[in-house]
Order: C-alpha cells, then structure tokens, then sequence
C-alpha cells in the first residue's frame, strides 16, 4: 500500500466513511512505506554518487594532463596581452598580473598529487559517501496510532498531515539526487567536449613557440587568437574543476553553473 492510498484512507475515515477506512492497518503500511522510501533515497544516491565519480575521475585526469602541460608552455610566453583578442571572452583575468595560469598550476600540481595517492583513476573510489549527508531518509515522528485506530479524527488529521510532509520529503530528496547525477553528467560531458579543442590548442601554442618564439608580440592575429582560444578553454576547464562541485546545502554551486552555461556557448560557437 502507497502512503497516498493511505492517505486517502484516512482521508475517507475523517469523513466518517467508516466502511471503505481501515485505520488499523496504518501502522504496518507505514512501517513498509519507511522501508520503500529508505530504498528509493539509497538508490538514488548511489546512482548520484557513482556519477559525480566519475565526474571527479575526469577532472582531475584532465588537471592533472593537459592542464599542467597548458601551464608549463603559457609561463613561456613573453608578454602577453589579451586585450588582442577583444571578441573572446573571460580572458581579462589573464590580464591580471598573470595570477590566473599560477593558480592553475597550483591546481595541477594538487591534482597530481591526488593521482598518486589514489593509483589507478577509478571513479570508484572518489563518489563513494559524497552525498551521505544529503540523502538522509526523513522521519515520521508523532504518530498517534493508538487514537487513529480508535477513529479518532484529529489523531488521524494530524496524521495525514504528517504522513504527506513525509512523503513531499522523500519526493524532493530523490529528485535532488537525480538532478545532481544529471548535472554531474552534464559537467563530464563538457570538460570532454572542452578536452578536446583543449588538445589542439595545446598542440597550436607549441607550433608557434616552435616557429615565431615566445614573444607575444611578434604573433600575427590569428596566431594570438589561437592562444586565446586555448586559456578561454582552460580558463572553463578548471571552472569546472573546482574542488567542491556542491554548495553544503547540496546545491550546484553558481560558479559551476555558470561555466556549464559558458561552456555550452563556447562549444556551440566552435561546432564540431
């Protein structure tokens, strides 16, 4: 029996059908909804959890790779001004004493670290018990049993009111873990998509370096823009790779949100 079929049980004995109302049988039947919804929550946490896993397992390969490799041929370069490339954004924080590819090193550097403390890059190993404390299947505290038994009305009143916040709880909770594997989702799949123009661009700034050096300003237009492009895209990168995914109310934090809105421009803008 569902806690709505309960509720319209009681529901039914409020309004005096005693006939069609069996209050008797409440207490069994939410002991077996407390159980439903105790699996249904684990469930989905899991489910969550094995995705921001894997989530995890991607970012760091990546800002432990391709960044640290991004950083070392960027501190390079002489220089540097990307007021030269007006039509890309996010790239003023470059232009800031050169903090921005320092802090990415830094990043990379912690990343590594986290590689070979855990070995072998399982998406096991970095999901597990991240949402414990999101997922906490609610309580129904008190339920006047003995009076809903006796038809008492406003026991059973109270009763439903208690019975349906319980249920909203185990609804909203759910349906939090699935938002949260499906923002996991979306967040993986970007930094892959990113990864790889990320690899090109990697491959355009040791071109240049190889051919013009590492004054920036001795690059040709098109040479700069293909830098630009390259820490546009490490710039969303590590956005995406911030150590905390989740806000401590399990909530996406702003910053994710907006470089997942970013990253989806820039991609469409790129194409394939």
């Amino acid at each position: 029996m569902s806690i709505s079929f309960i509720l319209r049980m009681i529901s039914s004995a409020v309004s005096g059908n005693s006939s069609s109302a069996k209050p008797e049988s409440i207490n069994g039947e939410v002991e077996r909804a407390r159980r439903r919804a105790t699996k249904r929550i684990n469930r989905a946490k899991v489910r969550a959890q094995d995705e921001l896993g894997e989530l995890d397992r991607v970012r760091i390969t990546l800002m432990s790779g391709d960044m640290k490799k991004f950083t070392n041929l960027f501190s390079q370069l002489e220089n540097v001004d990307f007021h030269d490339c007006e039509n890309l954004t996010g790239l003023d924080h470059f232009n800031k004493e050169r903090k921005n590819w320092k802090e990415l090193e830094n990043l990379s550097a912690k990343a590594m670290s986290v590689v070979t403390l855990t070995g072998a890059m399982d998406a096991v190993g970095f999901g597990a018990g991240v949402l414990d404390t999101f997922a906490i299947v609610p309580q129904i505290k008190g339920l006047d049993i003995a009076a809903a038994e006796k038809h008492d009305t406003a026991a059973l009143r109270e009763m439903g009111i208690r019975l349906q916040a319980f249920q909203q709880e185990v609804k909203r909770l759910c349906t939090r873990m699935q938002e949260i594997r499906r923002e996991a989702r979306q967040a993986e799949d970007a930094l892959l998509d990113l990864s790889d123009y990320f690899e090109d661009g990697i491959e355009d700034i040791r071109r240049i370096q190889s051919t013009s050096g590492n004054d920036w300003k001795k690059y040709t237009p098109a040479q700069k823009i293909l830098i630009g492009r390259t820490a546009q895209i490490a710039r969303l990168i590590r956005a995406l790779s911030e150590v905390r995914f989740l806000t401590d109310g399990a909530d996406l934090r702003p910053e994710i949100r907006e470089a997942l809105e970013a990253s989806e421009e820039l991609l469409d803008e790129l194409g394939a």
